[in-house]
């Protein structure tokens, strides 16, 4: 009788185990599953997600895979295409006083003029590679990588095609005229803050703000560019393209010198050196 108990005694604790050791397992399965997605679904090139942005950079879409579980890497193009900005600039034949320049022709006809409309066109475009990385456990990334692209950032041409021969002509009158007696005065054309923008000899005004074509990129983040547990993601950048000091250009590749180097947008120039890049994206992982 006393063996009977001692194997009853013992078939129940086997039991009991058992039924713990059943109980426990998916529980156990579940955190290995979980710990196995926390560290692994971010893993070398086994997943890609697409994404749309829009920002301080203009609208643009990339792609996106992990190549560590720290580390995303997205590469895309991004720029703006916006409608052109209009506004009124005046000519400086009007700041003539040299009375031998005033009384030539040339000159009294582009006095005559008051403002022109130019149109600024922003036509900037760039394709990117940025590697994000993750270090914390939190939606915090910092992110690093190159924009490379075309080097104008705005253009600027007259709205009244073909209009401004006066303006031509007084210029290469002015020229004439500082060749000669060896004096300095300034061009004649359309004021942009301390620059003056001279009519070309197809009678327009043909600038363009250029930058480098390869621009290092620096930023931090918050957010996901590849979701870890759902199909779509958001993030939010922000950082620096550093571009290096833009220059204003004739389309006859000449660069425009400024008429003051301690004021106005010269100096807004002089350290706008990095453009701020502030973007949205939304993303979308396919596998």
């Amino acid at each position: 009788m006393k063996q009977f108990r001692l194997y009853i005694s013992q078939f129940c604790s086997v039991a009991m185990v058992a039924a713990t050791i059943t109980l426990l397992t998916p529980a156990t399965s579940a955190q290995e599953n979980k710990n196995k997605d926390l560290y692994s679904e971010n893993g070398m090139l086994n997943h890609l997600a697409v994404g749309a942005q829009l920002g301080l950079g203009g609208p643009g879409i990339d792609v996106a895979v992990p190549v560590h579980r720290l580390v995303t890497l997205r590469a895309g193009i991004v720029g703006n295409a916006v409608g052109d900005i209009k506004f009124k600039a005046i000519n400086t034949a009007s700041e003539i006083t040299q009375t031998q320049l005033v009384e030539d022709d040339a000159v009294r006809r582009a006095q005559m003029i008051d403002k022109v409309e130019l149109a600024i066109k922003p036509r900037f475009w760039n394709a990117f590679v940025m590697a994000e990385v993750h270090p914390f456990p939190t939606p915090f990334y910092f992110a690093a990588g190159l924009f490379a692209g075309n080097r104008t950032f705005l253009h600027f041409r007259n709205t009244n095609e073909g209009s401004l021969e006066a303006l031509y002509d007084a210029n290469q009158k002015v020229q004439d005229y500082n060749n000669l007696f060896h004096t300095n005065y300034p061009p004649v054309g359309l004021k942009f803050g301390d620059y003056v923008f001279t009519a070309d000899e197809n009678y327009n005004i043909d600038v363009k703000m250029k930058t480098t074509a390869v621009k290092p990129y620096l930023g931090i983040g918050f957010g996901q560019s590849m979701a870890r547990y759902h199909r779509l993601s958001v993030a939010l950048d922000a950082g620096l393209m550093f571009w290096g000091s833009p220059e204003f250009v004739l389309n006859n590749g000449k660069v425009i010198k400024s008429t003051s180097k301690e004021s106005g947008i010269t100096h807004f120039i002089s350290w706008f050196s990095a453009y701020p890049m502030i973007q949205l994206r939304l993303a979308y992982k396919i596998f």
